[in-house]
């Protein structure tokens, strides 16, 4: 123990201690001298991004004006044309011609409409002819026209082819309902005779085959109303008690007869029969004296 406490208070071994101390000093200063530059290096270098762009004087070459001053773009790979985009503001919709409007009561020729439609589905039913592409466009034309003087004529209205509002209204009375058969006309073929309408109908299986004008007796020799039969058929028939002829006479009751009468065609309703059912359309009268047997249903009524 006293040996080593001599060496740590010996002179000597205070002076290494103190220039070890200075020599360790003098080493960390130097190390860390030598430290701050490699520091600096280490931090990043500016990049492109961060490169402030240089001033220059001189400006790029402009590229050569077309023609028209613009500048001719650089050629490039042809490619599908693009979609056409939508103006930033749409066209106005082009105006549609407007619709003729409907029109009223009276009606005449060129008028249109649904009421136009509806007197040329009722003039159908009576058995006038409509041109249909009149019924297609609803347009009253000159088959409308003719179809309403003879309705006008036939029911005692002034005809002048005009569907004023006493024709409107004959004509919606004496049509009812369009399309309508009494079940007298319905099931086995029949021929329907309407006094009301003034027509005679044949009918089968529910389907009018053909319809004609008809006009009755007077007053006190009326045509009788129910349900007959054809009892008798005369092609070229002559009557025995008033010497006039009746061709194509089909009888259903007693002396009474569906046939042509010429009077009728001559005259129209100015006249009136004898009880008979008269028949203006020869060609008409004719068909139905060849499709009515003995035995077929005749049935008279009143809509």
């Amino acid at each position: 123990m006293r040996v080593e406490t001599d060496i740590a208070s010996s002179p000597i071994y205070a002076d290494t201690v103190r220039r070890s101390a200075i020599t360790a000093v003098a080493v960390l200063v130097m190390a860390v001298s030598l430290a701050a530059p490699a520091a600096a290096d280490e931090s990043p270098a500016p990049t492109e991004a961060t490169t402030p762009p240089v001033a220059s004087d001189t400006a790029p070459p402009a590229p050569d004006p077309t023609p028209d001053g613009q500048p001719t773009p650089d050629p490039v790979t042809p490619e599908a044309p693009a979609p056409p985009q939508p103006p930033s503001a749409e066209p106005a919709a082009p105006t549609a011609p407007a619709a003729p409007p409907t029109a009223r009561i009276p009606l005449r020729l060129g008028a249109i409409g649904w009421r136009v439609a509806k007197v040329q589905e009722r003039l159908a039913w009576l058995g006038y002819s409509i041109y249909p592409g009149n019924i297609d466009r609803r347009k009253y034309g000159e088959s409308t026209s003719a179809a309403v003087r003879r309705f006008q004529a036939k029911f005692g209205l002034r005809p002048n082819g005009v569907v004023g509002q006493r024709t409107w209204d004959r004509l919606a009375t004496v049509v009812g309902r369009v399309g309508r058969l009494p079940s007298g006309c319905l099931g086995e073929r029949t021929i329907c005779i309407d006094k009301s309408q003034r027509l005679v109908r044949l009918v089968e299986k529910g389907k009018v085959r053909i319809t004609m004008d008809a006009r009755f007796g007077f007053t006190g020799a009326e045509t009788n109303e129910g349900t007959f039969r054809v009892h008798l058929k005369s092609r070229d028939h002559t009557s025995s008690l008033y010497r006039t002829w009746m061709p194509f006479a089909l009888f259903f009751s007693g002396g009474q007869a569906v046939h042509y009468s010429p009077y009728f065609a001559r005259d129209g309703y100015a006249g009136a029969s004898h009880g008979c059912v008269n028949l203006r359309d020869y060609k008409g009268a004719q068909w139905l004296f060849d499709h009515a047997s003995v035995g077929t249903r005749v049935y008279v009524y009143r809509t």
